[in-house]
């Protein structure tokens, strides 16, 4: 990638274009080489089929995972999946912050520092300091309430059956 293909009519769209452009290819091809060690184990997925009828039950939701096998393994592997890859690049690359995405929790500060690495090993080179700042301005600007800080509610996230929501105990 070169910084001509850097588009975008604002800094900021600008920033967004040279994470995808620069960033994005290097974290996903870490996510695809870890893929297969994300997927749950068998005790994993009871704990999570498990932890999905108990919220089922209290929140009279009704909700069921898929009768096929097949089915419901590729259900439970895909909503655990995201966590585990994300634990395991916490985990790898020296833990910190997280940030609640849409989509689950990202290992924030490990992403960046696995970033840096693959830079300071020289398979990512930026010739142009801005260049660099706009392909790291993701990790360098405020995301308020949405970083996770605190040990215990990180412990919570990055456990695989955090992304099911659990009924209020009386």
């Amino acid at each position: 990638m070169y910084a001509d293909q850097i588009a975008g009519d604002t800094p900021q769209a600008r920033a967004d274009e040279a994470r995808r452009l620069f960033m994005a290819p290097i974290l996903q091809s870490w996510m695809r080489a870890h893929a297969q060690t994300a997927r749950p184990t068998p005790a994993q997925r009871a704990d999570i089929e498990a932890a999905i009828k108990r919220y089922a039950d209290c929140s009279g939701s009704g909700y069921q995972l898929p009768e096929d096998p097949v089915q419901r393994v590729m259900v439970v592997d895909m909503l655990a999946g995201n966590i585990a890859l994300q634990r395991r690049l916490y985990d790898e690359f020296g833990g910190g912050r997280l940030l609640f995405q849409q989509a689950g929790v990202e290992a924030f500060d490990a992403a960046r520092v696995m970033l840096e690495r693959t830079e300071s090993e020289g398979h990512l080179t930026f010739n142009d300091r801005e260049i660099r700042a706009s392909a790291y301005d993701y990790w360098t600007r405020d995301h308020g309430a949405f970083m996770i800080t605190e040990p215990a509610k990180i412990a919570e996230a990055l456990d695989v059956t955090s992304m099911i929501a659990r009924c209020p105990t009386t």
